[in-house]
């Protein structure tokens, strides 16, 4: 499963500022005089906001600071005491924005007199100032609803025949298990956690339409979709068209192999939601899972994966630059994050690995937003010390797929197998791709009408993208994916980024080869796309770095057939 990165939302800048080429000597006419008086009023301008910018930014740095580490701590261990601090914490970071003596001073500030970057800049701070003074106490109740329901949530812990087990473990036996029992067993398990907060979530969808209306929108989804993203609806559902347009017809080819597999294991006609996912010994991943002996084990292959690109994980651990939270226990969360705590100096990570292949894939993906997040430059100011979400979830995805794009298994896994286990990956991207196809167009269906049938939505989106019986039992398993309580919207980005990782992946390809087969991997990486944080435009960004626009082509090349 593709994991998210915890980030507060702070302004996202799009564009820097390019200065006009500087007047020669030659040049100098009487009208220069003119020229200098009014840049010098312009200086004037633009220091008066980047110095009212960079004094709120202290104050602003420090509440971001303990915001995050509250939420770290009620993640990792998630009591009602460390819910009432990162509520506390929330509460003070988001009363800073409603300051009417500073928001004034940056209001009478005159944004047509500063540069791009800067306008920018200005625009996002208002915006901020403008959603606190005047919708504070929604946001308010929003942020508390959400931490409810995410208590209740984490505090569950499913059973199997009595026995308590984790995510990780039920997660296995679904990869694993061949006994049909068992596995219906943990699947309803894993079921219980939806169906505990399927009725909240859908009051809390509520409440946040209610909230979006107020901004001038439809709904929530439309909302942070070009609040928090900058996401127009109609591009991405142009994006999505193009991919879906030019791949169907493999996808179909390779949905139908697998089921068929399935279907010949279980000898079955039709198959159940608790038998997707389960690895047939013609799948390699089986095999290769045997050879991955412990959970210390996968931790070790990350380790070494980073290493042969230039990144001392162990080094980064010991100067406190990275935090690893990775094995399950009671009142952690069940998910996998990266928290941003501080860019270039403070970065975590929670997880629940087990030893399998889907660990070090989550672990990879994991440590690929810490070196990004690391790489940021500390010499741009606060505001620009963050990523692009679809960025920085690029760049996570490319690393997590480097267990079947290189050879970061050849210590382990024999010549042959490995092989065949790489082939897999078209396989993976086309799954992706109607995993990713699901989840998004049930959660903006989900937002444009929420009293309708849930399950049954959940149901027609999984026989629509990913050929499921249309005779399924239908059920609340959609209450159960974690980006539709924490992060909504969230998950376009994943579908953005495997388009922007591609085009990543083969240009660094072009340029280094096998990416864990040289170590200066990490400085060019470093060098060429992190340390912008978001001074560039995100397009701007991937332009700069790959020497050509966005497009679908490198993507969708990856899983044809």
């Amino acid at each position: 499963m593709k994991i998210l990165k915890i980030d507060k939302s702070f302004p996202k800048i799009n564009k820097t500022f390019k200065s006009k080429p500087i007047l020669t000597k030659s040049l100098i006419t009487p009208k220069i005089d003119m020229f200098c008086n009014s840049r010098e009023v312009f200086n004037t301008l633009k220091n008066k906001f980047t110095n009212l910018r960079d004094k709120f930014s202290e104050n602003w740095y420090k509440l971001y600071i303990a915001s995050c580490n509250s939420d770290w701590d009620f993640y990792t261990n998630s009591t009602d005491e460390n819910l009432k601090k990162m509520t506390k914490s929330q509460d003070e970071f988001s009363h800073l924005f409603k300051d009417k003596e500073t928001y004034e001073k940056f209001k009478n500030i005159k944004i047509s007199e500063l540069d791009k970057h800067e306008q920018k800049q200005l625009k996002n701070i208002l915006k901020q100032f403008e959603e606190e003074l005047e919708t504070g106490e929604d946001l308010k109740l929003l942020r508390k609803k959400e931490s409810q329901i995410a208590q209740k949530y984490n505090s569950f812990v499913p059973k199997i025949d009595g026995k308590e087990v984790t995510k990780a473990e039920i997660s296995k036996i679904l990869q694993t298990e061949p006994n049909e029992q068992i596995r219906e067993k943990a699947y309803n398990a894993n079921l219980e956690g939806g169906d505990l907060i399927a009725e909240d979530m859908k009051e809390f969808v509520k409440l946040r339409n209610e909230f979006a209306r107020k901004k001038g929108y439809s709904n929530y989804f439309e909302y942070k979709l070009k609040e928090d993203y900058e996401v127009e609806l109609s591009s991405l559902e142009k994006m999505i068209d193009e991919v879906y347009s030019n791949s169907i017809d493999s996808i179909k080819s390779i949905i139908s192999k697998r089921h068929n597999e399935l279907k010949d294991f279980f000898k079955t006609d039709k198959l159940k939601q608790y038998h997707y996912g389960f690895l047939t010994g013609s799948n390699p991943e089986k095999s290769v899972n045997e050879a991955i002996k412990t959970k210390e084990h996968v931790v070790e292959i990350s380790k070494n994966t980073y290493k042969s690109m230039g990144y001392n994980i162990d080094k980064l651990t010991g100067e406190s630059k990275l935090t690893l939270d990775l094995f399950p226990r009671k009142g952690k969360n069940t998910h996998g994050f990266c928290f941003n705590i501080d860019a270039g100096e403070d970065v975590r990570i929670l997880a629940n690995l087990t030893n399998n292949i889907n660990s070090i894939d989550t672990l990879n993906h994991e440590l690929g937003h810490c070196v990004y997040t690391l790489g940021v430059s500390r010499e741009l100011p606060f505001i620009d010390r963050t990523e692009y979400p679809a960025m920085t979830e690029a760049v996570a995805m490319m690393m997590g797929d480097l267990v079947k794009r290189e050879n970061i298994l050849k210590d382990i896994v024999k010549p042959k197998l490995l092989d065949k286990f790489k082939e897999t990956f078209k396989e993976d991207e086309a799954f992706f791709v109607t995993k990713a196809l699901t989840i998004i167009d049930f959660e903006k269906e989900m937002y444009k009408n929420p009293d309708q049938n849930l399950k049954q939505l959940w149901h027609d989106m999984r026989v629509k993208y990913q050929s499921v019986d249309n005779d399924e039992p239908i059920d609340n398993n959609w209450a159960t994916i974690p980006h539709y309580l924490s992060h909504p919207g969230y998950y376009q980005n994943y579908f953005r980024a495997s388009v922007i990782k591609a085009q990543i992946y083969n240009y660094l390809k072009s340029v280094l080869g096998n990416i864990t087969e040289n170590k200066k991997t990490a400085e060019f990486l470093n060098e060429n796309l992190f340390k912008y944080g978001i001074s560039l435009e995100e397009n701007e960004l991937i332009k700069l770095f790959t020497g050509k626009e966005l497009s679908v082509k490198d993507f969708v090349s990856c899983f044809l057939i």
